[in-house]
């Protein structure tokens, strides 16, 4: 019966697959293991943004984890700022969902640049670029991630309302319903 079902997931579509894998990550992180994700973004970016003018900066919005149901009321806010006036140049709000997906994206890409850049120091080979990885580009992500809220019952139409606890629905589905 286990490999009914494993078959039956292959044949889910991928994006079914991802949102599922998302809402199961975001079910099982804990508190500080978010808070640790939060830091290790931070981390991972500065490196990331070294000898660049900008970079990300993640953090908690204040006051939006203060309650035991932190996982449909946090907000991460992600700023860009430009390092060398210190003057913010884009700011956006995720909940936790978006930033489990930022947190995936951004990490992954980094391991590659970061192992390639071990790779080469022992060579006379050069540095492969990180402009892929500047911070302007990144926060375009967080927009696209934040602009595409998709209805969470037919995951098709774009959502016309999003309650407080970031589940989302288009005006079809809210008639329906």
């Amino acid at each position: 019966m286990g490999q009914q079902i494993s078959g039956q997931i292959n044949h889910l579509p991928e994006k079914l697959v991802k949102h599922a894998g998302l809402v199961r990550e975001s079910g099982y992180l804990t508190y500080e293991e978010f808070l640790g994700r939060v830091a290790e973004l931070n981390d991972v970016t500065a490196k990331l943004a070294a000898g660049q003018q900008k970079h990300l900066l993640f953090e908690v919005q204040p006051g939006s984890d203060a309650s035991a149901l932190w996982k449909v009321a946090v907000r991460i806010v992600c700023t860009k700022i430009n390092k060398e006036s210190g003057v913010v140049e884009a700011s956006r709000i995720m909940n936790l969902y978006q930033f489990i997906q930022l947190y995936r994206d951004i990490t992954s890409q980094a391991a590659e640049v970061l192992s390639a850049e071990g790779a080469v120091r022992g060579s006379s080979a050069q540095l492969p670029s990180t402009d892929s990885c500047q911070a302007s580009m990144w926060m375009g992500r967080v927009k696209q991630l934040t602009d595409q809220e998709e209805c969470c019952i037919c995951m098709d139409g774009k959502a016309d309302l999003i309650l407080p606890c970031a589940h989302s629905f288009c005006q079809k589905c809210i008639d329906k319903w």
